[in-house]
């Protein structure tokens, strides 16, 4: 017998769901209109794509700027003095470290090796 104050809202559903599911479901409709395009509008796809670069490069900005944003560096520096080196071998302190560097090179002109 369940009671009422045991069962799970919808509010709390979604507010633990993973979201990236979501992303996965695009897959087959990208696939069928990849499969469905006609030549005309393979025509038009490479105009299309560079306005679609836009918008890559605007979220690649804000996924990174969201990397700093919620970075608690005051803390990351008061753990890293105390324990040193178990602090910065943490994996999470890695990631926030790598997306830094990759940040740093690709605002600072490197290109990716697939970019001609």
């Amino acid at each position: 017998m369940t009671r009422d104050a045991d069962k799970a809202k919808a509010a709390e559903i979604w507010e633990r769901f993973p979201k990236f599911i979501l992303g996965s479901c695009d897959v087959p409709v990208g696939l069928y209109l990849a499969l469905g395009t006609t030549a005309d509008l393979a025509a038009k796809l490479p105009a299309a794509i560079g306005e679609a670069n836009t918008f890559r490069v605007i979220f690649f900005i804000l996924t990174f700027f969201s990397i700093g944003v919620l970075s608690n560096f005051r803390k990351l520096w008061q753990e890293a003095s105390a324990s040193w080196p178990r602090s910065i071998l943490e994996p999470v302190r890695l990631r926030d470290l790598g997306g830094l560097l990759i940040s740093w090179l690709f605002f600072s002109g490197v290109k990716p090796p697939l970019v001609s």
